[in-house]
């Protein structure tokens, strides 16, 4: 009859494989915890992309007389629209923050230049980026460019992301920014004041 032997505990081979396993494991959970805050982070960043854009929707509305005319068509040209030529007021109106007031005109300029503000501190943008936005009078809501015709205005604003894992979320993304880990990403909306 054999003799029995009775084994107590784990060889060093058993514990080294265990060991290999559970690194596997841990390494994984880590890269995976690394891309979950990316992508809360781009989230982040749209979300407050459509915050900014519905505060000048708002800012827009309260002050229609800026974009729509007497006939109740949308005036051509307001000091709301920029195009992505062109450029955001470099200063505010100090006569809309006085009891004497200012025209509509005015206060739309005032109400860029402070929205612009919000917009620097707000998302991660560069002098680049932010000439691409636009505000502009726009019958075809899918398209880059305005055509200063129809009833809605569309707003397109834009961010530096450092997600280049994900395709972007326009058909305006702008891949020339990949280099320096970067890549603009755009929201787009169209509306009717």
């Amino acid at each position: 009859m054999p003799a029995k032997t009775s084994q107590k505990g784990f060889s060093m081979v058993e514990v080294l494989v265990a060991i290999v396993i559970i690194s596997i494991g841990v390494l994984g959970l880590v890269a995976m915890q690394g891309k979950t805050i990316q992508y809360t982070q781009d989230a982040n960043q749209r979300n407050t992309a459509a915050m900014l854009t519905n505060d000048l929707i708002e800012l827009i509305r309260g002050n229609r007389s800026a974009v729509i005319g007497p006939s109740g068509e949308l005036l051509s040209s307001s000091n709301y629209y920029k195009a992505a030529s062109g450029a955001f007021p470099t200063a505010g109106e100090a006569s809309c923050r006085t009891t004497t007031g200012c025209t509509a005109a005015q206060m739309a300029t005032d109400h860029l230049f402070l929205w612009t503000q919000q917009v620097r501190n707000s998302l991660p943008i560069d002098d680049a980026t932010l000439a691409t936005f636009i505000i502009c009078r726009d019958r075809t809501p899918d398209s880059e460019a305005c055509d200063n015709q129809g009833s809605a205005i569309k707003i397109r604003v834009g961010w530096l992301s450092r997600n280049t894992d994900c395709p972007a979320n326009t058909p305006f993304a702008d891949d020339n920014l990949v280099d320096a880990g970067n890549r603009r990403e755009y929201y787009q909306i169209s509306f009717e004041p």
